[in-house]
């Protein structure tokens, strides 16, 4: 039986320059692979890469493939579980093992375990998510007050930062308060996205009503979608479908109207 691997580890937004994602003891990267995630990329599914911060690089342990398709998106960050103190022997003794036993955590009881062991960037976004009346969830019946897309929240601070985020929810919860699709990953990703875009702008005045035709249009793309949208990431194909239901009733020349590029 082999010696456990003692480590320091926290969650971080890493910057996806400095993360190295080849080494001698993993598989060689698949572009078919690489492509096939990136085609087909949701931030809600992508999970929580984990790296060894070591001689100044973050050497990647779990999530090789997913940094690429990042980077072929356009990211520059990812959230990591970032671990300290490896040699490289014991990374590649490491990375042996989780291959071998693929259970993963799931992202509530990792977020608990953030919590408990006083990690910033988690608790720092459980901060948020309470002072906007939220509280982070496991998965189970739906509940607008209780946020269960967890990557989804790790995702908006990896992408935009915490200000984003609690621009994010606060926008929800004063243009669609006890809506239970407000609080699911499209929607918290694709109004991040469009804050990111936009600033605040009047967003509640325009598309207070509108939650509910957003989602049709969504989920009607969604099923319908061809082979040359499905590249586009779902918080974009959200945010398009808020400019638009924004746009809706301006002048086509009115200075309200929001440009939308993809």
């Amino acid at each position: 039986m082999s010696k456990p691997i003692i480590t320091n580890q926290s969650i971080k937004r890493v910057p996806l320059a400095d993360m190295v994602a080849q080494s001698g003891y993993q598989r060689p990267t698949n572009p078919k692979q690489v492509l096939s995630i990136t085609s087909k990329f949701d931030e809600s599914q992508l999970g929580i890469l984990t790296v060894s911060h070591r001689d100044g690089k973050y050497h990647t342990i779990d999530g090789a493939h997913r940094s690429h398709a990042l980077r072929n998106l356009g990211y520059t960050h990812a959230v990591c579980i970032v671990l300290t103190g490896l040699t490289y022997g014991q990374e590649a003794e490491l990375f042996s093992r989780q291959n071998h036993d693929k259970r993963m955590l799931k992202p509530y009881d990792l977020f608990k375990s953030g919590l408990e062991a006083g990690d910033e960037l988690t608790v720092t976004i459980n901060n948020i998510v309470k002072s906007n009346g939220f509280q982070v969830g496991s998965s189970g019946k739906k509940n607008y007050y209780r946020i269960t897309a967890i990557q989804a929240l790790y995702a908006i601070v990896a992408n935009y930062g915490f200000s984003v985020l609690d621009d994010t929810l606060c926008l929800i919860a004063s243009t669609w308060p006890g809506l239970t699709k407000a609080t699911q990953s499209e929607s918290l990703l694709g109004v991040a996205e469009f804050i990111h875009r936009y600033g605040m702008v009047d967003f509640a005045d325009r598309l207070r009503e509108k939650c509910m035709v957003i989602w049709y249009y969504y989920e009607e793309e969604m099923r319908n979608r061809s082979s040359s949208a499905v590249s586009t990431s779902p918080r974009k194909r959200f945010c398009r479908l808020l400019v638009e239901q924004y746009n809706v009733g301006l002048a086509s020349r009115s200075k309200k109207r929001l440009p939308w590029e993809d």
